[in-house]
């Protein structure tokens, strides 16, 4: 019977016999065979995953039965369940096929050990004390692999479980039992003992009491299959936590081994079946598949009966819970015992699945909540648990999956609720990237092409996972092959969120056609039916094969949100007159298929960054006209350092002006031409959805009024969410700086984590009010530099030495008039402790160092115990006049006992001339602290060098020492110097050939020798970066970006700090905008999700190493999403529709986080959903 006809008979009731009607579906093939994820943030060992057995399966294999009873032979094979066997190529069946119970037989021998006939002790430890009138009582647990026991003293446990008293209060002592004759005495002494093969759920106690307790349920076999249960009190909660985990596991274990061997039908299993006979009876409709779960409810879930002693806790007394799920009726059903302990038939609940609104569970919490309602009704909410709640999450999805066919799938992401505590990211089976790296290394071999240089970034980018093509290590370009294949290769994957070819350089694809000799069309259509129209098809098939591989990535690659061309074409050469008639050779190669696909709107591309690329004033025009056809559609634009002149500069703004009410990144910094802070103030104005702002060193004149004002007096309207505001180069005006003020004292500020105002004409004053704004450990850092902060007043250094500051802070080129405010300086840093980045670049006294400024230095590099990032390094330009030169070496000796300062720059300042070093090295073999130390530029000879390369070999953490080629060019020179004026014939410019082969000669050691200690310190530094401690440091994201180190190890870590939060709560999770389109009046949603917490691409879990498949089966599926803001526990997910003009094609991996504009002229283009999950708050 073919499946869909077997389906459809199954909905409508149809089959030849009762034998038909429970027939099993697990043989169809379901039409959706992939579920997308729900929660990628627990990586879920193989007992995590549908085929471990600890979920309830739908096995049908049979079990054989050691006791036998006098029932028809189809119930006892009904009785008999197996783990599903499903994995990530055969999933589970969208639904169970008979009326057999799910739950394993709790019916195991108790004395029935893992292996053998031993019992092994897991866990050993003392509960809470409990306090009474004539003793205290301090019980123990003793944890085995068969059983929890729990004894009135520590005496008493001892006497049953010897061993512990080697092994106390400890999780690893597996020690044997030999003491015991027989299994079946292991508990004997016990107050309580809980066989773990009947374990229902283990949870954290949700009491008022203040302790940190378990509730632990069980079928009692004594109880003929009711539920008993106990609550567990611990002191501490990590006591509470490691013992759920232990014991959560060990009932994972026992019931892997339960399955293997024989075991024996119980009451338990006959309330179960009479639970499905009832049902059956009462509903002979809807009992043909049913799958029978045992829970237990944590909250009451209906109106307790008024005649009676129940209470909110008593309410489950005596009885047991099943949850049992048919086509269309979920059932919760309670077994009561009577008081003559005869069977009572079951109270029974049903609830529509139809009528499922959410579903909140946790991967690795056994709690779970329902929440079902009918329309004109209010919700009704179950609170349970189970050990069985993936199986029952993955249940409930698949009946929605199948008896809603055509609702789109993110209605089920908005139901189902799936939260995971790893921060670790699963990826498709594989680590393949959604076919990407098998696809790009076909091409490349195909191509005969070497491998290039790329990587996946998870942190720090606004639209995760991002794709990074980085520059080549061995050369300075690809060749054309190597970037077709990165090109085809990302064509059509929907893995990827972002591209990234920054510094990556595409000349050697510049201008080339291969339209004379190709045979294949170029890329027009999407896997969902988002196609070109015969005019644009025309312009990409007569283009340039750069032109045509931009177009086909970005049109194919539909969940490509955000792409960064930064100087990708700075080095190209222009157009020969040849080519210039080719649409796609004017001006910047790259600008004119951006702007077809702008144009078409066909791409989901929202945010482009052009930056670093020379346009001309066709390209200007073309994006402006583009921009104004199309306003409220792009999202980011950046055009920093593109060469644009005045006229290019006000041309691009008037576009960029259509584009202010959906902007929230814009970069114009660099630029030749200067923009009127009018004109942009007018723009600024109504740009409330901006995150980032650069126009550093391109706004000119003066402004009435602020440039910018951050903030909203309506409460119907959204707050400003600035992340990023660079105002460098622009003599900031009063009353720009009076609503920077104002906004740095509302709470919206808190995102804003970088203010550059450089070179602004800021006074003293100015800096002491917005240090007083920021106040102490904000997490910002604000630059100042090259501003005249010494004019009006310095009561900002009283602000720095009493912490009123951020964490980052930047005074790069203060020049300092009075030695007594520089000292004075010195002295607050070394008071301060909210700081943790400062840079002092080119920053220091106005005269040469006193030795009370040195010893000022000295002590601030001792005292200070909260900085992680200082650079102390003299300005380039202003060697002569860096005045600590040789004294520095000497005060750096402040860093011998400071063990928190991670990352220290100390370049230009000529420390070369101070002939004695030795203090300087001793820092450098005794610090405990530093792992990033560069001193280049400091004119070190060779006897120097060596004397510093063997003090770093002395230092065990030190992972990066850049060694500077000036400084051997500086010491070559120098060693020539010497030479000359050691010569006794006067030097006149030339050299003789004796003396010019002696120089040589002396030359050519020195190189040797340089380069032999530069080996020496690369293998110092290999060993040091491979040393297993240091792997535990973590960095700050923006400390190890001013690294400028290109040896540093990758494998290191970003510490997370307040930003991260921030960041996820006001990007990740962006709140929706709604404008409307005045051209099309359609509704544009803005959503925007960014990075995840965590980047690493791990695939170890909580209990071992697994595939990336789901925790929940039929749930979570194979793919991964983004994770969203930490303090929620929260996963965003993102969905394309299935919809395509040329009929049903794969859903697309990847999120929207806008709706494609409907066009008139375009109707027979298809329309699609952008579906989004929306973020569940805790």
């Amino acid at each position: 019977m073919d499946s869909r006809n077997a389906a459809q008979q199954m909905i409508d009731g149809k089959g030849s016999s009762k034998t038909q009607r429970r027939s099993s579906l697990s043989s169809m093939k379901s039409p959706m065979r992939v579920f997308r994820s729900l929660s990628i943030g627990s990586q879920m060992s193989h007992g995590s995953n549908a085929s471990d057995p600890d979920i309830a399966g739908h096995g049908t294999e049979r079990r054989k039965s050691t006791l036998r009873k006098t029932r028809p032979p189809t119930d006892r094979q009904d009785l008999g369940r197996r783990p599903s066997k499903a994995s990530s190529e055969d999933y589970i069946e969208v639904l169970s096929n008979s009326t057999r119970p799910t739950t394993p037989s709790g019916g195991c021998s108790r004395g029935t050990s893992i292996s053998g006939d031993g019992t092994t002790v897991v866990k050993f430890g003392p509960l809470k004390e409990e306090s009474s009138v004539l003793r205290t009582r301090r019980e123990h647990l003793v944890l085995t692999t068969t059983g929890l026991f729990k004894f009135k003293n520590r005496q008493v446990a001892i006497e049953q479980f010897p061993q512990v008293s080697f092994t106390a209060n400890t999780s690893d002592g597996l020690t044997r039992v030999e003491s015991i004759a027989s299994v079946r005495d292991v508990g004997v002494g016990a107050e309580v003992h809980i066989p773990l093969d009947r374990v229902i759920t283990v949870y954290k106690d949700e009491g008022t009491k203040p302790s940190f307790g378990l509730e632990v349920w069980w079928k009692d076999h004594s109880n003929t299959g009711y539920y008993a249960n106990i609550e567990l009190n611990f002191a501490l909660p990590e006591d509470r936590d490691d013992w759920l985990k232990q014991i959560q596991h060990a009932v994972r274990q026992r019931t892997k081994a339960s399955w293997v061997d024989d075991y024996h039908m119980s009451m338990d299993q006959e309330l179960e079946l009479d639970l499905a006979r009832i049902l059956e009876a009462k509903y002979p409709h809807q009992s043909a598949h049913l799958d029978i779960y045992p829970v237990v409810p944590r909250r009451p879930y209906g109106p307790l009966r008024s005649n009676s002693n129940e209470s909110k806790k008593g309410f489950r007394d005596n009885s047991c819970f099943y949850l049992a799920f048919s086509k269309n009726i979920c059932f919760l059903a309670q077994f009561t015992r009577s008081p003559t302990g005869h069977k009572v038939n079951p109270s029974v609940v049903q609830y529509g699945l139809v009528t499922l609104s959410k579903v909140n569970a946790h991967a690795n919490d056994e709690r779970f909540d329902l929440i079902f309602r009918l329309p004109l009704d209010r919700p009704k909410k179950l609170e349970l648990s189970s050990q069985y709640h993936r199986s029952i999450v993955s249940r409930l999805f698949k009946s929605d999956t199948y008896l809603k066919p055509a609702w789109p799938l993110w209605t089920r992401r908005e139901t189902f609720l799936i939260e995971g505590e790893s921060q670790q990211m699963p990826l498709p089976s594989g680590e393949d990237y959604g076919g990407f790296k098998r696809t790009l290394e076909a091409f490349l071999e195909g191509y005969h092409s070497a491998p290039v240089e790329w990587k996946v970034n998870w942190r720090d980018v606004k639209y995760p996972p991002e794709f990074q093509l980085l520059p080549p290590a061995k050369s300075t370009t690809y060749s054309p092959h190597q970037l077709l294949a990165v090109f085809r290769a990302l064509r059509f994957n929907d893995f990827f969120k972002s591209l990234s070819f920054r510094g990556v350089d595409f000349s050697t694809l510049s201008n080339l056609s291969d339209n004379a000799f190709r045979m294949e069309p170029t890329a027009w259509l999407s896997r969902t039916g988002k196609h070109l129209t015969r005019d644009e098809f025309e312009i990409v098939e007569k283009s340039s094969v750069l032109f045509q591989e931009v177009v086909a990535m970005l049109l194919g690659s539909e969940s490509i949100r955000h792409v960064d061309f930064s100087d990708v074409l700075s080095k190209a050469t222009p157009p020969t007159l040849a080519t210039s008639s080719s649409p796609g050779n004017a001006g910047c190669e790259i600008v004119p298929p951006i702007i077809l696909l702008i144009r078409s709107l066909q791409s989901r591309c929202k945010s482009i960054i052009l930056s670093g690329n020379s346009m001309d004033q066709i390209d200007v025009s073309e994006i402006c006209q583009t921009l104004q056809s199309q306003p409220k559609t792009l999202r980011g634009l950046g055009f920093s350092r593109c060469q644009l002149d005045e006229m290019a500069m006000v041309t691009l703004w008037e576009g960029i002006h259509e584009q202010r009410q959906s902007l929230e990144f814009l970069d114009l910094s660099g630029n030749f031409g200067g923009l009127a802070a009018s004109r942009v103030a007018q723009t600024l104005r109504e740009a409330t959805n901006l995150r980032k702002l650069d126009l550093s060193y391109c706004l000119k004149g003066t402004l009435d009024g602020p440039l910018l004002k951050p903030w909203t007096s309506s409460p119907y309207k959204d707050p400003w969410r600035l992340e990023e505001i660079n105002l460098s180069g622009w003599k900031i005006n009063f009353d720009t700086i009076s609503g920077l003020l104002r906004y740095l004292e509302l709470e919206e500020s808190d995102c804003l984590h970088q203010l550059m105002l450089n070179n602004c004409g800021i006074s003293g004053e100015v800096a002491t009010a917005i240090l007083c704004r920021v106040g102490k450990y904000r997490d910002m850092h604000l630059h100042l530099n090259s501003n005249p902060l010494e004019a009006g007043s310095v009561d900002w250094i009283e602000l720095i030495h009493g912490d009123e500051t951020p964490r980052k802070l930047s005074l790069d080129m203060i020049e300092f008039k009075h030695v007594a405010n520089f000292d004075k300086l010195l002295k607050a840093l070394a008071k301060n402790t909210t700081l943790e980045y400062l840079s002092l670049i080119g920053t220091g006294p106005p005269g040469r160092a006193s030795p009370q400024t040195s010893d000022l230095l000295s002590t601030f590099l001792e005292e200070n115990h909260t900085l992680q990032y200082l650079d102390f390094s003299g300005y380039s330009g202003k060697l002569e006049d860096a005045h600590l030169g040789w004294g520095l070496s000497g005060a750096l000796g402040g860093l011998k006992h400071n063990e928190t300062l991670r990352q220290l720059r100390v370049r230009n300042h000529d420390m070369g001339s101070a002939e004695d070093i030795t203090e300087l090295c001793r820092v450098i073999a005794l610090n405990k602290g530093l792992a990033m130390l560069d001193m280049q530029n400091n004119n070190f000879d060779h006897h120097q060098l060596a004397k510093l390369v063997h003090a770093l070999d002395l230092n065990q953490q030190i992972m990066s020492f850049p060694i500077s080629e000036t400084d051997r060019t500086s010491a070559l020179e120098k060693e020539r110097q010497v030479f000359i004026k050691t010569l006794k014939k006067p030097y006149k410019g030339s050299l003789g050939k004796s003396d010019t082969a002696r120089l040589e000669g002396i030359l050519d050691w020195l190189r040797q020798h340089w380069s032999s200690e530069t080996q020496k310190a690369e293998a110092i530094l290999q060993r040091n970066q491979e040393n297993p401690l240091n792997h535990e440091l973590e960095f700050d994201k923006e400390c190890l970006d001013a690294w400028d180190d290109i040896r540093l190890p990758t494998w290191l870590t970003r510490k997370s700090s307040g930003r991260d939060k921030t960041r996820a709560r006001d990007t990740m999770i962006s709140r929706s905008s709604t404008f409307i389109d005045s051209n099309e009046g359609m509704l544009s949603r803005s959503s925007t999700f960014s990075e995840p917490r965590d980047a690493t691409l791990s695939r170890s879990g909580t209990f071992g190493e697994i595939p990336s498949t789901s925790a929940f089966p039929g749930v979570l599926g194979s793919r991964a999403f983004g994770p969203s803001e930490p303090t929620l526990g929260t996963y965003t997910i993102e969905e394309e529709d299935l919809s395509s003009v040329a009929g049903p094609s794969p859903s697309s991996f990847g999120g929207s986080t806008d709706e494609d504009r409907a066009v008139a002229d375009r109707g027979s283009r298809s329309q699609r959903d952008d579906l989004w999950m929306k973020p569940h708050a805790k």
